[in-house]
């Protein structure tokens, strides 16, 4: 398949990111990139969110975007596959998870001295691809090939949110490989070794 070259070129600018790591398995059916934030704080606004009021930055370790192909329709999927992992402890001022209630609902339900559920809260998505646009190169025409929102109500647990991820791994692969024929270092974990090394 041909892909935009201007695609290409900031795709490659993306990945050669020092904050930026990709994983693939042998079969090419499983790939993934993963965003180290660094425990930088990534701010809540508290007013489009379903479940919290609260208006917060907080301290995110990475975020995960995984797909996985499809068998037989050869599609790339990753329902339910992505996820943000932060502090929850509220410590220096970051989210506090809290306790649960017990709910017969599926969903859970956080404590009154919880800080609630970010899930839902649309300026903390905004505000994660600002933060790879700022620190990681990202640029937002790549979205056609790397997208995410919240995945259905009720998807979080403490210290982590779940994603639906929208991902174009073909196209991703193929700026891997050319990359690598171009010596272009990037992260990479390996499947054997699971070890991150620089790739050129």
């Amino acid at each position: 398949m041909q892909y935009n070259t201007t695609h290409v070129k900031l795709a490659k600018t993306f990945l050669a990111n020092k904050n930026v790591e990709v994983y693939f398995d042998d079969e090419r059916t499983e790939f993934s990139i993963s965003v180290d934030v660094n425990n930088n704080r990534i701010w809540t606004d508290g007013n489009r969110g379903l479940w919290s009021t609260v208006a917060k930055g907080v301290k995110v370790r990475h975020a995960n975007f995984l797909v996985t192909k499809d068998e037989d329709d050869e599609e790339w999927s990753g329902g339910l596959a992505g996820s943000i992992h932060y502090d929850g402890s509220g410590e220096d001022g970051t989210w506090f998870d809290g306790g649960d209630v017990e709910t017969a609902l599926i969903n859970k339900t956080k404590d009154k001295e919880s800080d609630g559920m970010i899930y839902t809260d649309t300026a903390f998505l905004v505000n994660l691809q600002k933060y790879m646009e700022e620190h990681c190169d990202f640029d937002m025409q790549l979205c056609e090939y790397l997208d995410f929102d919240y995945s259905e109500q009720g998807m979080q647990d403490d210290e982590y949110v779940n994603l639906d991820v929208e991902c174009d791994a073909d196209f991703w692969l193929y700026v891997i490989d050319e990359m690598k024929a171009e010596g272009v270092a990037h992260r990479q974990i390996g499947e054997e070794d699971i070890v991150i090394t620089a790739v050129a």
